[in-house]
């Protein structure tokens, strides 16, 4: 099985962070620093959760594009390397949403 990174800028470390990511059969392995294990195609529950923990804001469509990227992969329409491309597509508009969040004092910053 593949693995993939997934590098993504998180505001509160100012700095990007990477998760591995390798697709099972039934759905994604995510390994990160605290949270690891096996998540459905669309990255429920563990993606959501170190997203949560990291407090990286992310796109309500997330889950929707991760699910197309593991499909493709599933019935191999998709090549290793396309699907890595894909994935870093995915998590720089999780960067674009964790980078251009709006910046109140009081409230996060």
């Amino acid at each position: 099985m593949s693995q993939y990174q997934f590098r993504v800028y998180n505001r509160r470390h100012n700095s990007e962070i990477t998760y591995t990511v390798t697709k099972t059969k039934t759905g994604w392995h995510i390994q990160h620093i605290a949270i690891n294990g096996d998540s459905q195609p669309d990255g429920s529950p563990l993606f959501y959760e170190n997203f949560n923990q990291d407090y990286i804001n992310y796109p309500s469509g997330f889950g929707g594009f991760l699910e197309s990227i593991w499909s493709a992969l599933h019935s191999e329409e998709l090549s290793t390397s396309d699907a890595q491309v894909r994935l870093q597509e995915l998590a720089d508009w999780v960067s674009a949403c964790e980078r251009t969040q709006p910046e109140w004092k009081g409230w996060n910053v």
